[in-house]
């Protein structure tokens, strides 16, 4: 499974460091600082491009937020972001068909939309509030506030040396952030996907008395998509995780609802919900989980039923005989291509992708302003 998402990774921390580094608070805020339908399906597009993985994309929507946009924006970037990517849709078709892979850009966009009415219903202002300048604390407390130490527009950032070792920098101190995170959520998936028996899941999915011959009752499909996102919390699997998984789940006879709701039920598994604790505070982090859990499994029952009536539900359920595994394939050549990448920065990051000594104050003050403790001044 970290073998699937490596490239994606690697990718969505770049992304990440760029944004942080090339993009100033003025431009965030001028794109994404307003609520409106244009501006959600904007951010739905900057999470398109970005990045699969769910530790990824929790980085580069925290810069989003602090560089000034709207919360309900950056929501939406987080949910594009891990639902509404090609290669996320592409181990979909292969695992369980195209039907899958439209179902889950329909997941992705209905959740979107959900989440924006939800947020346009209530979202405390201060709270909100509250988050973004835990969020602001927290980058300039892991020396991440390098946009004041460089002028210029991002093409200047982007074609200078000064700017790639900045990205360069804020690359590994992403990396720095959540590496115990990804390595431990990876590592219990492994062994969930091991060594427990698919009885088991099949018991925590009611599958009504006619099994997955007939079409579930409601209050299957509803049981289904509730139960999905509590499974995923105590899976710690991201989204290129999750699909193998799913279709295991398909497999033993879950319906389309609650399938779906797994596959969106990333964003609240233990180890994402704690980076969201560490990036905005407990309060927000809840709430964003709370919001972010019953979008998951209203969007998975509506794609339930919008396939019901469409007459677009999988009717085959094949055994999940081959789980993902190593092979000379596309995955294969992307990893060493964003290794290589993932090297240069390193290589710009020990040359000279430390920040500079005016940073480092400003760090140091920051730190000063929230610890009972004085913190000594770093060498010139």
């Amino acid at each position: 499974m970290l073998w699937k998402a490596l490239w994606a990774l690697i990718f969505g921390y770049v992304i990440s460091a760029g944004i942080q580094v090339t993009v100033t608070r003025e431009q965030m805020a001028r794109a994404l600082g307003d609520r409106g339908v244009r501006q959600a399906a904007l951010a739905s597009v900057f999470g398109f491009i970005s990045s699969s993985c769910s530790f990824a994309a929790l980085a580069a929507s925290r810069s989003v937020l602090v560089k000034g946009a709207h919360p309900a924006n950056a929501i939406a970037f987080l949910i594009a972001s891990t639902n509404l990517v090609i290669e996320l849709g592409a181990v979909l078709w292969v695992l369980v068909g195209w039907r899958f892979t439209l179902g889950n850009i329909l997941l992705g966009l209905l959740m979107v939309l959900y989440a924006y009415l939800l947020t346009r219903i209530w979202l405390p202002g201060n709270l909100a509030e509250k988050a973004r300048e835990h969020a602001e604390r927290a980058q300039e407390a892991e020396g991440m506030a390098m946009e004041h130490g460089m002028k210029g527009n991002w093409r200047d950032k982007l074609l200078s040396r000064e700017g790639w070792s900045n990205i360069a920098h804020a690359f590994f101190v992403e990396w720095k952030m959540v590496w115990k995170e990804i390595l431990f959520g990876f590592t219990v998936a492994g062994f969930i996907s091991v060594f427990v028996p698919q009885s088991f899941w099949n018991m925590l999915f009611l599958i009504g008395e006619s099994g997955g011959d007939a079409s579930p009752t409601f209050l299957v499909v509803l049981e289904n998509a509730l139960v999905a996102p509590v499974v995923a919390f105590f899976t710690f699997i991201g989204s290129m995780g999750n699909v193998p998984l799913a279709a295991m789940l398909w497999s033993r006879e879950a319906s389309l609802g609650g399938v779906m709701s797994f596959l969106g039920a990333d964003l609240v598994a233990a180890t994402v919900v704690w980076v969201h604790v560490k990036y905005y505070g407990w309060r927000y982090a809840l709430f964003l989980s709370g919001l972010l859990y019953v979008c998951m499994a209203a969007a998975g029952i509506s794609v339930h039923y919008l396939f019901a009536a469409a007459g677009l539900t999988p009717e085959q359920r094949p055994a999940l005989e081959e789980m993902v595994r190593f092979a000379i394939d596309h995955t294969f050549f992307l990893n060493l291509t964003f290794l290589v990448v993932a090297g240069i920065l390193l290589w710009l990051h020990l040359r000279g992708g430390t920040p500079s000594h005016q940073t480092q104050e400003r760090v140091r003050r920051t730190l000063e302003g929230v610890s009972a403790w004085p913190v000594p001044r770093l060498p010139a």
